[in-house]
């Protein structure tokens, strides 16, 4: 449709040279407009659509993996950059899919209808393209050379949104912060790095930007004194340039195709950098995958390295198990090993870890991680959100299911942000669920209630629950005790009854005993 309007164009500038404008109409031009109108909406409408399904569908898909992933996979990466892989990347992807690929379909639609017509022009006229093909050329080349730098940028831009996502994890205010000579320093330092590569990936842009407009006007000015040599008049002028601009379109959309492809392999690479680490077993899971833990119908036998030990665990099925030992001494790498080993050998194991992530959806996007939800299962989430008292968030638990919690969490306190990952633990439906010092946050009345309720509730008596834990109070609530220790490895492995008067389990717990004996 565009096609016909150079031509049309100087039909009616010969009519206006002979005085005949009044006999032309205008409503063929109102048809071609109409028809590009409706044609490009149709056109954004078949790609735009698919392009948000397939974010979602990926962005979900690459959750399910991380959920699902032995975590010793994915601890290169920090929550700062695996953020920036589930958001920018993806977004990124998605303009490739949405824009790029259209943009790709409308520049075969061009040179399939476009270089036909050439034969239209006055072969003398076609030198006059060459200004504006090669700028575009020039341009898509500085592009693609600019996807390197552009992947960089995006790696630092990680390493930022980390700092940001430590800030607010830290509940501090910035005034704090200003105190804190390393964060700041190493934050400027990230961030300045990162500055510097968006810098360099935009002036690329910037300069090869404006050589499609000099090459347009460059072929304008060279097809004018062609057409004033050959003695040709202003229609011919009208139709060349007219030409020359419905040419300019599917150029600049080969022009801007680059600069999304540029981004979009760039995120890709990203994208693809963390399938194959989420896909490929660590140095560390090769050797889990040799000492397969022992799975009896009342008990789980396994054998660990731990620091310079090797540790032969004895954990009761369908029971509460808590690690205990000093800061420091290893006890959430412990829980990740156990984590691993079961996950490699085919268990589906649910593990919160010290500092969850939340992502910037609602609590129940977090809750649900987006698979389709029962009603039952959004019944089950309401009651762990009234027992967990998070039901105070809203005016009621629908709102409260719909509550945005903002980019990890950032509108939920450390102790609420900590209960909707236990929550989403316990609707994970695994047998088998590993908490980090899950109560720390959490006051001892509402920690008493949480653990009887659940071990009354018929979905998780069946549960083996294992978990570390400074607390008397937390751990008094559990089954068994395994004390470890860096220097020796388990210094006590029993029987709540029994460990609390192992002479270890009380020097550890003294300064919570005050005078309250612990049998």
């Amino acid at each position: 449709m565009q096609a016909e309007l150079p031509g049309r164009i100087r039909k009616l500038t010969l009519l206006m040279t002979d005085g005949s404008l009044a006999h032309a109409s205008v409503w063929v031009f109102v048809g071609l407009a109409a028809g590009i109108l409706v044609f490009r909406t149709l056109s954004r409408l078949l790609f735009f659509y698919p392009a948000r399904v397939q974010q979602k569908t990926l962005r979900m898909e690459l959750l399910n993996l991380l959920e699902n992933a032995p975590p010793d996979r994915y601890q290169a990466k920090s929550q700062g950059q695996l953020f920036q892989v589930l958001f920018d990347d993806i977004n990124n992807l998605r303009a490739f899919i949405g824009f790029g690929l259209l943009q790709i379909g409308n520049l075969i639609i061009a040179a399939w209808v476009l270089i036909p017509k050439l034969n239209q022009t006055d072969g003398y006229l076609w030198p006059a393209f060459i200004p504006l093909f090669s700028s575009v050329f020039l341009f898509s080349v500085m592009t693609m050379i600019n996807q390197k730098i552009f992947k960089k940028m995006m790696d630092k831009k990680g390493e930022v949104q980390q700092f940001i996502i430590e800030a607010y994890e830290a509940k501090q205010t910035i005034k704090n912060y200003h105190r804190e000579e390393r964060f700041i320093q190493g934050f400027v330092k990230v961030s300045g790095e990162e500055l510097a590569l968006f810098y360099k990936s935009a002036i690329g842009f910037a300069f090869t930007g404006p050589y499609v407009k000099l090459g347009l006007g460059a072929s304008l000015l060279w097809g004018g004194l062609l057409i004033k040599a050959k003695g040709g008049g202003p229609s011919d002028l009208v139709f060349f340039s007219g030409f020359l601009y419905l040419f300019l379109e599917p150029v600049m959309f080969l022009s801007w195709v680059a600069v999304v492809v540029s981004q979009g392999f760039a995120a890709w690479r990203r994208v693809k950098e963390l399938y194959f680490l989420l896909d490929h077993p660590t140095e560390s899971e090769k050797e889990l995958s040799l000492s397969a833990p022992i799975i009896s119908d009342s008990l789980m036998k396994l054998k660990l390295k731990y620091w310079d030990h090797e540790l032969n665990l004895d954990i009761t099925t369908r029971k509460w198990t808590a690690f205990i030992g000093e800061t420091g001494s290893g006890k959430s790498y412990l829980l990740t090993r156990i984590a691993t080993s079961f996950i490699l050998n085919g268990h589906k194991v649910s593990m919160v870890q010290q500092e969850p992530y939340l992502f910037n959806d609602t609590i129940a996007g977090n809750i649900f991680l987006g698979r389709e939800v029962t009603a039952a299962e959004e019944l089950a989430a309401k009651e762990l959100i009234v027992l967990f008292q998070l039901d105070s968030l809203a005016n009621n638990l629908d709102e409260v299911l719909k509550l945005e919690v903002g980019e990890n969490g950032k509108r939920l306190s450390g102790g609420q942000l900590k209960r909707v990952a236990l929550i989403r633990s316990l609707l994970s439906g695994t047998d088998v669920i590993i908490w980090d010092d899950p109560f720390s946050s959490v006051d001892i009345i509402l920690e008493k209630k949480i653990v009887k309720l659940i071990k009354e509730n018929t979905k998780w008596k069946d549960c083996t629950f294992i978990l570390s834990s400074h607390r008397l109070t937390t751990v008094r609530l559990c089954d068994d005790i395994i004390y470890v220790e860096r220097d020796s490895g388990i210094k006590t492995q029993a029987p709540l009854s029994e460990a609390l008067k192992d002479i270890n389990v009380c020097q550890f717990f003294k300064e919570q005993l005050l005078e309250t004996p612990l049998a």
